[in-house]
């Protein structure tokens, strides 16, 4: 390794998300390979709570609605970096790229959202950008900005201890996410009230934290499509392994977004079938086999109507994932090519081409 850098990580949302995961991820990627990362982050905010858990410095920023404190809190911050040596600045969020701008620290930027990107006045001052998916890679593209300082790093996922799926009917098919119009609960109920009717042997099991929709709506949906002794809501659950390993096969419905998507990374390492839409990065961990377009409830339908009639290949299939999970989605592959990027971008040096994390498509 090189000299050991010392970066500020800066994200201003105060939820949790797959943006924040990623920089959480990226945090204990470089700690762990001897580089000091200290946060930028408003004070209860998912980034801060992380940052007092895993024992990195914190220093508080306003969120993003607070404009009026934001230059005494940008004085702090240039007075603290000085003082910490702060050789490099990491921007989460386009708004935390313009504050890493006005720190005149050398800047990287990365992008785990879908929001499109434009250029800015600081966009040209960033001097690598790192983007979770090469969907998010192609924003950078269809918004005509040059993507040639786009370097595509997937985060890596440690596998859990092996859960082995236990025989038996019915067959149980859980969606763990948070509670969202974009996540395509409604979706995956009708998918289910079509298996169903159908004559299938299954349960549908849902879990994740109400957020604009509440579990009393899917339950009037469920009613309403007469399903309700087929259908278990969990609530919010502590971690997700446990609920996956409670599960035969899992689905993600979802919309659109999923810039990233760490329930795909999470069911694959799992080892579980994943049956999919389309929406977002999720091509990038799932095959074109269990795709279906976003929204059609008949796809879905179909897709694991074909794993339910052959129950041996739920097994296999789930064996498949865990595989590719180990083998494409490594910590070791996710921390080696962002320290690699943080590293050439620092010394100003171009990455070299075995830097670039390229993980084959499914």
């Amino acid at each position: 390794m090189k000299q050991p850098l010392r970066i500020l990580s800066v994200i201003d949302i105060p939820w949790n998300s797959g943006l924040a995961a990623y920089a959480f991820d990226q945090a204990l990627a470089l700690r762990g390979a001897g580089h000091f990362v200290a946060f930028a982050c408003p004070e209860g905010s998912a980034a801060g709570l992380f940052a007092a858990r895993e024992g990195f410095r914190n220093f508080s920023i306003p969120d993003r609605k607070d404009f009026l404190r934001l230059p005494l809190a940008l004085l702090r911050l240039r007075a603290a970096a000085l003082e910490e040596k702060i050789d490099a600045v990491c921007a989460h969020t386009g708004r935390a790229q313009t504050l890493g701008l006005l720190l005149g620290l050398p800047l990287l930027r990365v992008k785990a959202d879908v929001k499109k990107p434009a250029a800015g006045f600081s966009f040209f001052s960033v001097r690598k950008t790192i983007a979770a998916s090469a969907y998010i890679e192609k924003l950078y593209l269809d918004a005509g900005l040059d993507s040639a300082g786009v370097t595509v790093i997937r985060q890596g996922i440690k596998l859990p201890p092996p859960s082995p799926r236990q025989t038996s009917d019915p067959v149980k098919i859980g969606l763990l996410g948070r509670l969202d119009p974009v996540k395509g609960h409604a979706c995956f109920l009708k998918a289910a009230a079509e298996l169903l009717r159908s004559g299938a042997k299954a349960e549908f099991h849902f879990a994740g934290y109400e957020s604009h929709v509440k579990y009393a709506d899917l339950l009037k949906i469920a009613e309403e499509l007469d399903i309700t002794a087929s259908v278990v809501f969990h609530g919010r659950v502590e971690g997700p392994f446990k609920f996956m390993a409670a599960c035969d096969v899992g689905v993600i419905a979802s919309l659109g977004s999923e810039a990233v998507s760490r329930a795909a990374l999470e069911w694959l390492a799992s080892g579980r079938p994943l049956v999919s839409t389309s929406a977002g990065s999720l091509p990038e961990y799932v095959s074109p086999a269990w795709l279906v377009p976003p929204g059609d409830h008949l796809a879905l339908a179909g897709k694991l109507a074909e794993l339910l009639a052959d129950p041996a290949r739920i097994k296999i299939l789930g064996e498949e994932n865990r595989a590719r999970a180990a083998r494409d989605f490594s910590p070791d592959a996710f921390a080696s090519a962002t320290c690699a990027v943080f590293e050439a971008a620092v010394s100003s040096l171009s990455p070299s081409p075995d830097s670039r994390s390229s993980i084959p498509d499914p």
